[in-house]
């Protein structure tokens, strides 16, 4: 392909667009019926999609085991459209990945110059696992498309430091943690990376980024205390999901390729727990939390070696693992030599201190959020863009050594 076609960023934005649209476009509405009729897939497995439409038709969201802002989208497009109907959520998450594509061609241009900036975007804009969660009802589309977003306003901060943009990017990661709350974690790392660049003439960026966060995320966790009477940032689920975190590193060597039978172990191990403490399985999320978790903090305790071990093995299933071993293998095809392939992309950028360190913040806070506590592959799937810019970044003088 020769770039000099499309000699104007503008025209490669709406290239990258197109395509990333029409590609969507073609996997929702011509192969995914396929997948989901063959029970190769589920629509709405998590219950996202019922949680927006109850959302739509009643105004009441009472669930604490939930992010707000995806049933929200569901139902703000069942209002716009009048009615709740699969497909029209399908095509609202069509044009917000070909959107996220655009804005991550806009992040490679103010990181990784704009060369490099045309292939990175052209790779996001056909890799497949990007394509691949579009049609179904979970948070991942969306969540993306809010990252990119929070790392945008990151990057332009860091680079310029303006109140403005200081507010804006506050705003992105409380929106981002309202989509789900694995994201928060921005909230606590970005102060991080201000001190790191600016030193000590930091704190009005600081205050000014988290004023605009909390504006978003406390009348959300005000509302949780209102329902439960207990401090809830976001969601439920936390203990929940730790537990499930070390039961898939005790079991993983049963069967490591697959998340259906791994959960099946841990679930197994949860319900002998509730045995020895002679009651059944809660009904309330936050006593299954709270139970979990103790039991999960214990388990560390009694073998200081399983943090190691979960660790190690969550640093793998993070990238590969899902619901089967088809899947699972398929999935780690794709993701595997995108994750070695930005190794170079790293090194070479902290050689050089460029600014394509800035993509590592989402890599960081997700990655590190999700191995700590409970990581398969659907987790990647909203980081993995970062890690193309990185690669092609990496490999990038290679090519010029080719061509001369």
């Amino acid at each position: 392909m020769d770039l000099r076609q499309f000699p104007r960023p503008q025209n490669w934005a709406v290239l990258l667009f197109v395509l990333n649209l029409v590609l969507n476009l073609v996997f929702c509405f011509a192969v995914f019926p396929h997948l989901t009729g063959s029970g190769v897939t589920l629509l709405d497995p998590d219950g996202y999609g019922s949680a927006g439409r109850v959302l739509y038709e009643t105004g009441r969201f009472d669930s604490i085991e939930k992010a707000p802002l995806y049933p929200a989208f569901v139902a703000l497009i069942s209002w716009l459209t009048g009615g709740y109907r699969i497909w029209t959520i399908q095509a609202a998450q069509c044009l917000l990945a070909a959107l996220t594509c655009v804005l991550l061609y806009i992040i490679f241009r103010r990181t990784l110059g704009e060369p490099v900036a045309r292939w990175a975007g052209l790779a996001c804009a056909l890799y497949p696992m990007l394509v691949w969660y579009t049609p179904r009802l979970w948070t991942e589309t969306l969540l993306t498309f809010v990252l990119a977003g929070f790392t945008l306003t990151l990057i332009e901060l860091l680079q310029t430091p303006t109140a403005p943009r200081a507010l804006l990017c506050g705003g992105m990661a409380g929106i981002a943690a309202l989509s789900k709350g694995i994201a928060l974690v921005f909230v606590l790392l970005t102060p991080l990376f201000l001190l790191l660049r600016f030193r000590g003439k930091v704190w009005r960026w600081v205050l000014l980024f988290t004023l605009a966060a909390a504006a978003l995320i406390v009348p959300w966790t005000r509302r949780n205390w209102t329902l439960t009477g207990e401090f809830l940032p976001i969601h439920a689920n936390g203990g929940y999901n730790f537990y499930l975190g070390n039961g898939f590193a005790r079991h993983w060597l049963q069967s490591p390729l697959s998340y259906a039978d791994l959960k099946a172990y841990a679930m197994q191990d949860a319900q002998n727990l509730y045995t020895s403490l002679g009651i059944g399985p809660p009904d309330d999320p936050l006593t299954v939390d709270r139970i979990l978790l103790h039991a999960a903090l214990d388990d560390v305790r009694a073998h200081p070696l399983l943090v190691l071990q979960k660790l190690a093995v969550q640093s793998l299933t993070f990238w590969y693992l899902a619901a089967d071993a088809s899947k699972s293998v398929l999935t780690g095809a794709l993701q595997f030599p995108v994750a070695l392939a930005a190794l170079p992309g790293i090194v070479r950028a902290l050689r050089r201190r460029s600014w394509a360190l800035a993509l590592l913040v989402s890599v960081i806070g997700v990655m590190g959020v999700s191995v700590a506590v409970f990581a398969f592959a659907r987790l990647s799937a909203t980081i993995m863009p970062y890690l193309i810019g990185l690669a092609v970044y990496g490999l990038w003088p290679m090519r010029e050594h080719l061509r001369n």
